[in-house]
């Protein structure tokens, strides 16, 4: 076979082979202003959880490949901080994460973004248990 027609071969065949997802989405896709809602999931987990209206705030993280979350509850009308922490971007689990740790408990908060709409939930370690789900949108 000549060498152009080995080239062509390759190329059709390569692109016939789908593609996984192997890396990271940009960080660009995360930072911005978020708003929408924080629901709790299980207070069985987690009795004290309350509901919130929630304001997310991602900048550009001091490390390379991370993204830096400040996380806040809207309160009348205010907003109050929650916490604030770097994220990485998870391959296996295809989600911008951070992990929590508290006095009491210890937290994997993971939050995915389709376009415009930031969806996520938070896991209490050590038995995985969801106990908060997030739904926002860029503003």
């Amino acid at each position: 076979m000549p060498v152009m027609m080995r080239g062509v071969l390759v190329l059709l065949l390569a692109s016939a082979v789908p593609q996984s997802k192997t890396t990271s989405p940009s960080a660009a896709e995360l930072i911005g202003t978020w708003r929408g809602t924080s629901i709790c999931t299980d207070r069985v987990v987690a009795p004290a959880c309350t509901d919130e209206t929630a304001a997310y705030d991602f900048t550009p993280g001091s490390k390379p490949g991370t993204v830096h979350w400040i996380a806040d509850k809207v309160v009348n009308g205010q907003r109050v901080r929650m916490g604030e922490s770097d994220v990485t971007y998870d391959t296996a689990e295809a989600c911008w994460k951070t992990e929590i740790k508290g006095p009491r408990s210890t937290s994997v908060w993971c939050v995915s973004v389709d376009g415009a709409h930031l969806t996520g939930a938070a896991r209490l370690l050590p038995g995985n248990q969801t106990f908060r789900k997030l739904d926002l949108r860029r503003q």
